[in-house]
């Protein structure tokens, strides 16, 4: 047996194991990339949250104290009451105004937190997506260095005696590069539709929340008194939080996939505390009652609309998925031709070592990509 042929019998199995743990670990390059880029964006939404946060409470607490302040104040509703039914209206209208600025203020800190809140989570996932991106990529890194090696050390330079086989080496780096551009499309796509299924669920949240707020109304229509009221509020504080949580998720999967249409605009109507709670009757429960079937229809049409456009990312996630298959079985077949022209020709090699030993016929190749299986 040559040197030759006994260099490639000894890298045989080597090399099979190398092949298998590059075909496991081809993905991470192009992933860890992608996941360090939402990683800084992630930190960078922290940051700009944390600094609304500070402004938004500080405008809170403010509110809150010229809200208590003038609802508080029994010298101003008593001048007031003295001014007869202008006088109460007047103070209704003020109290109301108050009332409604500390709200607004309020809603405003609370879907900051809860934003600041999903921001953290999302950032511990792919941090720990990270640690194992890192651990798959050094494993590939170093088989592919130690594969360079092992073929440098065999076949270095050009190999004029081996017709074809420089041209496969082209073949197998062109067919890697376009993996990972269809890598890269892939992982958008993917990340696209779960972000647009994070939209769905906070959708269904916001559904919820505005059926409880409709069966709240109900009840407040037949009496169901202050209790009522509040619990009417309460869920359309927690619908609007889930509007305002979905939103932002949209923004996030039409920043990964343009071809997503945004979200048509939905408006929960929180009505008024003052003319809703401190003078309750039949007809402000009747109207706010309109108010918020009006606002659950927009909540619906917006959750069809969401449906379609879950639809078509599914296909266009289907169709990323199917090139890169197609891609990763490229990559595998070139490295498969490249493997198999050396394997040919050092088998012929090894029958004789003469020209015509080079001419004679191939072995058919029997294996697909590891090691160097053929039959005579």
């Amino acid at each position: 047996m040559s040197q030759f042929t006994q260099a490639l019998a000894n890298a045989a199995v080597r090399n099979r194991e190398l092949l298998s743990t590059l075909a496991q670990t081809d993905y991470a390059a192009t992933a860890l990339q992608q996941n360090k880029s939402y990683t800084s964006d992630l930190e960078s939404q922290i940051r700009a949250t944390d600094k609304e946060l500070k402004k938004l409470h500080t405008i809170t607490e403010d509110e809150r104290k010229d809200h208590l302040k003038y609802r508080d104040s029994t010298f101003k509703r008593y001048a007031h009451k003295l001014g007869g039914s202008k006088g109460q209206a007047k103070f209704s209208s003020k109290s109301e105004k108050e009332e409604r600025e500390f709200l607004e203020a309020w809603q405003k800190e609370r879907e900051a937190e809860e934003r600041r809140s999903e921001l953290m989570q999302a950032l511990n996932v792919a941090s720990d997506d990270c640690t194992r991106l890192e651990h798959d990529k050094t494993r590939n890194d170093g088989a592919q260095a130690e594969l360079d090696g092992l073929y440098n050390s065999i076949f270095s330079g050009p190999t004029p005696d081996l017709p074809g086989e420089d041209q496969l080496e082209t073949a197998v780096q062109n067919a890697r590069q376009h993996f990972e551009q269809t890598q890269s499309r892939f992982n958008t796509d993917c990340a696209a539709l779960e972000a647009l299924r994070r939209v769905e669920n906070r959708m269904q949240a916001a559904s919820a929340s505005m059926n409880d707020a409709l069966h709240a109304s109900r009840m407040d229509m037949f009496g169901g008194g202050t209790f009522t009221d509040m619990m009417e509020r309460d869920a359309l504080s927690k619908a609007s939080v889930a509007i305002s949580e979905a939103l932002r998720h949209m923004d996030q999967a039409r920043h990964l996939q343009p071809a997503i249409a945004n979200l048509r605009e939905v408006n929960v109507d929180m009505g008024h505390m003052v003319s809703d709670v401190m003078f309750d009757n039949i007809f402000s429960d009747m109207a706010q009652h309109d108010r918020i079937h009006a606002s659950n229809q927009q909540v619906m049409e917006a959750t069809a609309q969401l449906k379609e456009q879950i639809d078509a990312q599914v296909q266009r996630s289907k169709s990323a998925t199917a090139a890169l298959r197609q891609a990763e079985a490229s990559v595998k077949e070139a490295r498969a031709e490249l493997q198999n022209i050396r394997a040919e020709a050092f088998q012929r090699l090894g029958a004789g070592g003469n020209g015509e030993a080079m001419k004679a016929p191939p072995p058919v190749y029997v294996e697909n990509v590891g090691g160097f299986g053929m039959r005579q």
